[in-house]
């Protein structure tokens, strides 16, 4: 049987077993066999079997399961293929899977491997999260193995509800959320970043990797479903994992096992559903619980959009029906046009004076609308709530400013459009009338005595609506890089009643937002007053 090894028993078998279509999996695990046989190709790689053998039964011979052919694939790559140097291959890892598949438990399983058997001095692994509860789920998995074989294991290691450590090579597993005061004085081997979905940024990843380096071999893994936040660290994981398969990126040691549904319709498929879960066909009880979960969702909207997500990694917006796909919504970061001088409609969107209020400016040449937005929040709205967008990226990008007042006062908006009356020709202003008489006042003291009633509703909307779907499905409305109004834009979703009109309606009532697309709502009910533009010159780059 060794004679018909190419690589190793593990990588061969989980390869061959893919090629044969026994193991169904996605279109990204398809590439990145592809991918990492180029690597192991070259004849300055080499594999190391009997560190990985070592790695597998160690695991093996103390945790409560053995491993699936998924999970010996990965530790392959993760403790056994070198360069010719002694430096891995592969030092970054990327493992993203629907719930339930056992990422956390295997996650545990090489958390206690790389503190002990990998036989490396002070190689101390952190694993990182949002939460506490969360960051402590795999550091508990260890806690709870080192404690069931107490025994024969408190010769070798120290363990507290805290900390575990390895005697032999004094390397330690900690956890940590992004309290920035407990990064203090880290020298980690490896970092482990539990559920990425939820960063907005890579802004606390890069505090915890830049102590990376201190250590040989080191390591960075990201653990992960799919989840709801759009232009985060998540998309941009997913962004670079496209890439390096498809071969535009040359130079990587990122490993991106990406497990998800090729297409939405395949959930309707049970046998497909191995390509986002690579364990449910060794979990009855995980199967049988996603087909409950299944069976559900024609009558709950809500465990339709958990379920896509998490179960089968096609991010929420697949489940919804949204006002246009992410990837029209990205089409909207396009170039803006000198707009000085030019005719546009002025527009609100202002519904408590204790949260967010958008406003923009509307305008128009031929099949293209110009959309140039502001934010204005009030800080008792953040200091309430943790929303689900990078706020000072957007505060840095002159997007947002934060009002540090009781309330948002009519003069914060009023002042943004007298500036911009210095630059362009505001024909009017609109606001929903649940605020228009607030506003009224302020804006006649600045000589904006145009200021006119939008509607909002069901009959609005589906008025409004072939304007939307053309000005997105034709690329047609261009927001330049503002990730506010992407965001925006994403969290809105289209209810349709039995007559087949529309209301567009927030995703969800207390995170997301969607201030600024209702106050392109508004400003599009009134842009056949807006002149026909001309001579709009493209300009190379505009901040707001």
């Amino acid at each position: 049987m060794s004679s018909k090894i190419k690589y190793n028993e593990h990588i061969d078998r989980y390869i061959n077993k893919v090629k044969s279509g026994e193991i169904i999996v996605s279109q990204e695990v398809r590439l990145l066999i592809d991918y990492v046989q180029l690597k192991l190709d070259r004849d300055d790689v080499y594999i190391d079997g009997e560190e990985i053998n070592e790695a597998i039964d160690n695991i093996e011979k103390y945790f409560p399961f053995k491993l699936l052919d998924w999970q010996k694939f990965i530790t392959a790559f993760v403790v056994g293929v070198f360069y010719e140097d002694g430096s891995l291959v592969f030092n970054e890892f990327f493992i993203m899977m629907g719930r339930g598949a056992g990422k956390n438990g295997f996650i545990a399983a090489l958390s206690f491997y790389l503190i002990s058997k990998q036989k490396i001095k002070n190689y101390d692994v952190g694993i990182v999260a949002t939460s506490e509860s969360q960051a402590k789920t795999s550091f508990m998995d260890v806690w709870n193995v080192l404690d069931d074989n107490w025994k024969k294991l408190h010769k070798f290691f120290k363990k507290t509800l805290e900390i575990i450590g390895f005697y032999k090579t004094k390397s330690k597993l900690k956890y940590y959320t992004n309290n920035a005061r407990t990064k203090d004085g880290l020298r980690p081997g490896a970092i482990i970043f539990d559920e990425v979905h939820a960063y907005e940024s890579e802004d606390n990843i890069k505090v915890f990797t830049s102590a990376l380096g201190k250590v040989q071999r080191p390591r960075r893994f990201y653990i992960t479903t799919d989840g709801y936040i759009r232009d985060g660290f998540l998309d941009q994981m997913k962004e670079e994992s496209s890439m390096l398969l498809k071969g535009e990126i040359k130079k990587s040691k990122l490993f991106p096992f990406i497990c998800k549904l090729d297409d939405k319709e395949e959930v309707h498929d049970f046998r497909k559903w191995e390509k986002a879960n690579p364990s449910i066909n060794h979990f009855p009880d995980l199967k049988e619980e996603m087909e409950t979960e299944y069976h559900n969702l024609e009558h709950r909207k809500s465990a339709k959009i958990e379920f896509m997500t998490k179960r089968m990694n096609v991010p929420s917006q697949d489940a919804y029906d949204l006002v246009a796909e992410w990837e029209k919504i990205k089409a909207t970061n396009q170039t803006m046009p000198d707009l000085k001088g030019v005719t546009c409609i002025g527009a609100i969107d202002y519904s408590d004076t204790k949260d967010f209020a958008a406003v923009g400016l509307l305008f128009k040449q031929g099949n293209k609308r110009y959309w140039k937005h502001h934010t204005f929040i009030n800080q008792k709205s953040l200091d309430a709530n943790n929303f689900k967008v990078d706020l000072e990226r957007a505060k840095s990008e002159g997007l947002v400013t934060i009002i540090k007042d009781e309330t948002n006062r009519p003069e914060h908006i009023a002042d943004w459009f007298a500036e911009q009356a210095k630059y362009y020709h505001i024909k009017l202003i609109t606001s929903d009338l649940y605020r228009i008489n607030y506003l009224r006042e302020e804006f006649d003291k600045m000589g904006f005595n145009k200021l006119e009633i939008a509607r909002s509703g069901t009959k609005t909307h589906t008025m409004l609506r072939p304007i939307i779907e053309d000005l997105f499905a034709y690329e047609n409305i261009i927001y330049g890089d503002d990730l506010m109004m992407r965001w925006y834009t994403n969290n809105v979703y289209i209810k349709r009643d039995a007559k087949e009109n529309i209301t567009y309606e927030k995703i969800e009532p207390r995170l997301r937002k969607t201030d600024g697309f209702f106050a392109l709502l508004h400003a599009l009910q009134f842009e056949e007053q807006l002149p026909k533009q001309v001579n709009i010159k493209p300009f190379k780059t505009m901040v707001f």
